[in-house]
């Protein structure tokens, strides 16, 4: 068998292999660059005065979801959003709840002293969750607005691994405010993946922090 190549082959061949290099480079480059915007907007928006905030980076453009209590505060989100360097589009969704926001506060101010966890690695819940669940779901039995479970996980590994798992906590989380009697039509999930992190990915207690289960109120009834 004759392996020698010729030198029109070789030059083929090394300048497909150039070729997805420079492809690799500017994938990753692009990330990194979406994921940069998406962490900056969301530490921005975050210290304003809504509710709750989400960022969905989509390459240099913004798209803003959460819930504020009045108008002024959605348009300043929006136009903090806007002014961060490297944005070129926001695309502003935030969600104005008004009085649904009593309900927020009051799920936000029991979740600053409980956690929901689960069994490591797995979307099976820790027994020590189970009296948490059953206090939020007797808070949002009483509540009349449309309730977001948002599942978020730290940055290590795969993300599209990442993305199933919170989405999988996500639904754990909902069947058992189900279970517990809140209307089924009344409660949504969705994962997130490492996505939306609140804490530096890079330290021990920031990664706890970023693997965290966010109930969000929506607002309108249902």
């Amino acid at each position: 068998m004759d392996l020698r190549f010729s030198q029109f082959e070789i030059l083929t061949a090394t300048g497909a292999l150039f070729l997805c290099l420079v492809f690799v480079c500017v994938f990753s480059e692009a990330s990194a660059i979406e994921e940069d915007l998406g962490a900056r907007a969301l530490e921005a928006v975050r210290k304003q005065d809504l509710f709750w905030a989400g960022v969905e980076p989509q390459g240099q453009a913004i798209h803003l979801t959460g819930a504020a209590p009045h108008y002024q505060a959605k348009k300043q989100a929006g136009d903090i959003a806007a002014a961060i360097e490297g944005v070129t589009s926001v695309q502003n969704d935030i969600a104005i709840i008004g009085e649904a926001g009593t309900c927020q506060q009051e799920i936000d101010g029991y979740l600053s002293r409980e956690r929901v966890s689960f069994k490591p690695g797995r979307a099976e819940l820790h027994e020590s969750s189970f009296p948490i669940l059953d206090m939020l779901a007797s808070i949002a039995r009483n509540c009349g607005a449309k309730l977001e479970i948002a599942g978020h996980t730290d940055a290590v590994g795969d993300a599209t691994v990442n993305m199933k798992l919170s989405q999988r906590r996500a639904d754990a989380v909902r069947k058992y405010l189900v279970r517990s009697g809140v209307a089924e039509q009344r409660v949504e999930a969705r994962g997130y993946g490492e996505t939306q992190p609140i804490a530096d990915n890079s330290t021990d207690d920031g990664r706890q922090t970023n693997r965290r289960i966010e109930f969000r109120v929506l607002g309108g009834a249902a």
